[in-house]
C-alpha cells in the first residue's frame, strides 16, 4: 500500500481581496462614465429659495443600478470564497416615483445652497441683490457681470456619492450644473453658459414675468440640444451653430 496523499491546501479569498480589483475596475467606470447629474434653475432669494425648473438626468437608483459590476469569474477548483456582506444602496429598491420625488428633494437642497453661495458673493464684491419679482431692462442685463462659483458636497451630504456643484447667477435667478467630481469643471462651466444664454433667449427669463412652468418644453428643448442625457460635449463655433439650428427648428415644431 502506497502513502496516503494528503490532500492539497485550499486557499481562502477574502471578500477584501476578492473585492480589491473589482474597486480598481470601478474607478475607471466612474472615469468613463462621469457626467451631469442634474440641473437647477431658480429664482434666488435672501428669504425663500423657489426651484423653477430641476432635472435629474439619472436618479442614484438607476445610477447604481448601471454601475453594478459584471459577474466575476469563477474561481479555480478547490478555492473557498468567504461570503461577502450584501450592501443596500440609497436608491435601490425604490419605485420610479420615489426616485424622481428623491431627486427633486436633493436638487431642491443644492438650490438652496447655491442661492447662499451667490448671496455671500455678491455681498463680498459689493453687488446689488435682486429680487426675482422686479422688472429689469435690457441694458441691466447687458452691464451686470454674472457671478460664478463651484462648491464640493461630500458624499452623503445630499447625495450619496461625492458631487460638484458649478453655479452662475445672473441678476435674480441661479442656474446649476450637479456634476461627477472626476467631470471636467472649465467644460461644464462654458457648457452652463451656453444654457443661460439660450434660456434668456428664447424664455425672455429677465425681461418679463413669465411662468416657467408654461415653458418646460423649450427648457427641455434647449438641454437636450446641449447638454444631451448629461452629457457635456466639447463644441467649436462651427458646432454650435449646427446646434442652433437644430434647437431652431425644435422651438418651431
Amino acid at each position: 500500500l502506497g502513502c496516503p496523499r494528503t490532500p492539497e491546501p485550499r486557499s481562502v479569498i477574502s471578500a477584501r481581496e476578492r473585492s480589491a480589483t473589482s474597486r480598481q475596475v470601478g474607478r475607471w467606470q466612474q472615469l468613463a462614465v462621469a457626467m451631469v447629474r442634474g440641473f437647477v434653475l431658480l429664482a434666488l432669494g435672501r428669504a425663500r429659495t423657489r426651484v423653477l425648473y430641476s432635472r435629474l438626468f439619472a436618479p442614484e437608483g438607476q445610477r447604481e443600478r448601471e454601475r453594478e459590476p459584471e459577474p466575476e469569474p469563477k474561481p479555480p477548483a478547490g478555492t473557498e470564497l468567504e461570503p461577502e456582506p450584501q450592501q443596500v444602496g440609497p436608491g435601490l429598491g425604490l419605485g420610479p416615483q420615489r426616485c424622481r420625488l428623491r431627486g427633486k428633494e436633493q436638487l431642491a437642497a443644492v438650490a438652496r445652497q447655491v442661492s447662499s453661495s451667490c448671496i455671500l458673493a455678491r455681498q463680498a464684491a459689493d453687488k446689488p441683490l435682486f429680487d426675482s419679482g422686479a422688472a429689469v431692462g435690457e441694458e441691466s442685463i447687458r452691464s451686470q457681470e454674472p457671478d460664478l462659483g463651484v462648491f464640493r458636497l461630500s458624499a452623503g451630504e445630499i447625495f450619496s456619492e461625492e458631487t460638484v456643484v458649478v453655479w452662475l447667477g445672473v441678476l435674480s435667478l441661479g442656474f446649476a450644473l450637479v456634476c461627477d467630481p472626476h467631470e471636467n469643471l472649465a467644460l461644464a462651466e462654458n457648457t452652463l453658459r451656453l444654457l443661460v444664454k439660450y434660456l434668456k433667449e428664447h424664455l425672455k427669463l429677465l425681461v418679463q414675468s413669465n411662468d416657467i412652468v408654461l415653458k418646460t418644453d423649450r427648457i427641455e428643448a434647449i438641454l437636450n440640444t446641449f447638454l444631451p442625457h448629461g452629457q457635456l460635449m466639447f463644441v467649436n463655433c462651427c458646432f454650435i451653430q449646427s446646434l442652433e439650428k437644430e434647437l431652431n427648428a425644435s422651438m418651431c415644431k
